[in-house]
């Protein structure tokens, strides 16, 4: 088992609620987004939704986007959502309607699910999944060679 997997069973073995184990990995990706050397040369900040809101004068409110990160001198937004799914969770339309919702607003350039997810059949048909800047290049892959 790699150090990640068992970090990541670890978030799952403590977390008291759903909510509580989604907190933990939108923590543990927050710090590796402002550490890992590769992500602190695109992202200056990184933060969450609601830190983010309550700077930018936006409703605090959970709108689907877990995290914003903003890039090095185009200070462009992006809306993260860190899901802590299980291995085998294929997502579904309602998985994903409130963060496409929100992160299609104008203050985002650029829409990212971490992990990328495992597409369902149902799922391909969503033209916003399929057509639009979703970024896929964080991966438990990536983490684990971190």
């Amino acid at each position: 088992m790699s150090a990640l997997s068992e970090l990541l069973d670890s978030l799952r073995d403590s977390a008291v609620s759903e909510s509580e184990k989604g907190t933990y990995f939108e923590e543990l990706i927050v710090c590796y987004l402002r550490t890992e050397p590769s992500y602190a040369d695109i992202y200056d900040q990184v933060c969450t939704y609601k830190e983010w809101a309550r700077e930018h004068g936006h409703p605090v409110k959970d709108t689907g986007i877990d995290l914003v990160a903003r890039t090095r001198g185009t200070q462009e937004f992006h809306a993260i959502q860190c899901k802590f799914y299980a291995p085998d969770h294929k997502i579904s339309k309602k998985d994903i309607d409130t963060f496409f919702s929100a992160s299609g607003k104008k203050h985002f350039s650029r829409r990212i699910m971490l992990p990328p997810p495992t597409i369902g059949t149902a799922t391909r048909k969503i033209p916003s999944l399929t057509r639009t800047h979703l970024s896929a290049r964080l991966t438990y892959s990536t983490l684990r060679t971190a």
